[in-house]
């Protein structure tokens, strides 16, 4: 593996960074993949009060994440911006309280509950299936994909984590974890944060996503406690692990449903935005899932049979990884990280979207090339993490690989993507979101 680069060179800041700032705000993957360019793979920046580094080489994100993770809080201002709605969850603990959480919520995903998890999204994604037959014309539908894929893991989640019926609301509540994501990055992002009392449209937005999340959850959680009948779900986990304290158990099923099926859909929405403008690919995957499913629907026991089915959402996630950038990371004592000397209160931030698009890992990185993954792994282990790494891997990984194979399988049996000649725009906010959507036509098959 090649070192990392270093150019001896650090970016200006005017303004004390103010420039840096904006261009996060408005163009960050396009600014991320310049600053590497220009200054190597450790890049210095000054945004107000706090100097943040960029780590782009695997060499540092190894470090980071395991040999000197200990050593990092996640970023204050981040956190207290989250914990307006999420509380004090799994997502934001820190220390003691983060390992004890987590201890709590990991039952929930354990292996052996994978399987009833993964038949439920099964399920789940053929209703889907069959209301986009019903409404299709001349066996042709066109819809948005990306915010059908965000209302299919919402109710695949309702189900799974749950044990319960999605919502009527549905629609509402999706609305609600949109403005709850552009409110996490806008106020993260400000230097400064307007009082929530203030008679403006984006404070009653904010209050009125919080109150549609609260009542959601809320009454998921106490709908649960009410009941005895032994579903063997995450909620149930919960709350056998948190003792029936209702207001931990609300705490960490916000964080997990708001992260878990947000990044999901994201996911699905790439994917078969990769698939429709890569007919070679959608082939290959079509005939393996004829051949190998024989037109039955998925099982989590058959994915061992769909190399092909894994490696387009492998690199799926390489192009297009749903947590493009890492929680930012703020040192809480004095480190090092390899070369790089941190001190206290120094941010640092681990790029996904552009160590995964480093040429010197990923040969032609911005072509969609499922065969880079139907072999064993040519980069560095470090180069690709779509989920994290280290002790604060993301805790549902597992379920997100098997939800994804499942709903991909089960949807292309019936509907297949019509050609598309270019791909949206990638919109940075709490995960990567087609900016504008994601306008598809789709052609039913079978």
């Amino acid at each position: 593996m090649s070192a990392p680069r270093q150019t001896g060179t650090q970016p200006s800041a005017a303004l004390l960074g103010v420039d840096h700032l904006y261009r996060i705000k408005t163009d960050q993957l396009r600014f991320y993949r310049e600053v590497q360019a220009s200054h190597g793979d450790t890049v210095r920046l000054r945004l107000g009060p706090y100097r943040s580094w960029l780590l782009f080489h695997p060499d540092h994100i190894e470090a980071l994440l395991t040999r000197k993770w200990a050593s990092f809080i996640r970023f204050r201002k981040l956190t207290d911006v989250v914990r307006q709605w999420n509380g004090d969850s799994l997502l934001l603990a820190e220390g003691d309280s983060w390992r004890t959480r987590r201890r709590k919520v990991m039952p929930a995903f354990q292996t052996k509950r994978l399987p009833a998890y993964g038949r439920e999204a099964v399920k789940e994604a053929g209703r889907l299936a069959d209301r986009l037959t019903e409404r299709s014309e001349n066996g042709r539908v066109t819809f948005d994909t990306d915010a059908t894929m965000a209302r299919l893991t919402l109710d695949i989640a309702t189900r799974t984590f749950f044990g319960a019926e999605p919502r009527a609301n549905g629609d509402e509540i999706e609305t609600a974890i949109q403005i709850l994501s552009e409110t996490a990055f806008r106020e993260s992002t400000s230097p400064l944060t307007l009082p929530d009392a203030l008679p403006l449209p984006a404070k009653r937005r904010k209050l009125w996503a919080m109150q549609v999340m609260d009542d959601l959850v809320r009454g998921l959680v106490h709908e649960r406690m009410a009941r005895s009948d032994g579903d063997d779900d995450l909620l149930t986990s919960l709350i056998e692990h948190h003792a029936g304290d209702a207001e931990e158990v609300r705490n960490d099923t916000m964080s997990l449903l708001i992260a878990g099926h947000e990044t999901s859909g994201a996911l699905l929405s790439w994917l078969f935005a990769c698939l429709a403008t890569e007919p070679d690919w959608l082939a290959q995957l079509a005939d393996e899932l004829d051949t190998q499913l024989s037109g039955h629907p998925p099982t989590p026991e058959d994915l061992p049979k769909l190399p092909i089915l894994r490696a387009v959402v492998n690199e799926t996630l390489r192009l297009y990884p749903p947590a493009y950038t890492l929680f930012l990371r703020q040192a809480d004592e004095p480190v090092d990280v390899l070369d790089v000397s941190l001190r206290p209160g120094d941010l640092v931030q681990i790029v996904p979207f552009t160590t995964q698009r480093d040429p010197r890992f990923f040969p032609d990185p911005d072509r969609f090339d499922p065969a880079r993954h139907l072999t064993e792994p040519s980069w560095p282990a470090y180069a690709y993490l779509p989920f994290g790494a280290g002790p604060r891997v993301c805790i549902g990984q597992n379920f997100g690989l098997m939800e994804a194979c499942l709903v991909v399988a089960t949807l292309l049996q019936r509907l297949r993507p019509e050609p598309m000649t270019t791909l949206p725009e990638p919109m940075a906010r709490f995960s990567l979101r087609p900016k504008g959507g994601l306008q598809m036509s789709w052609r039913v098959v079978g």
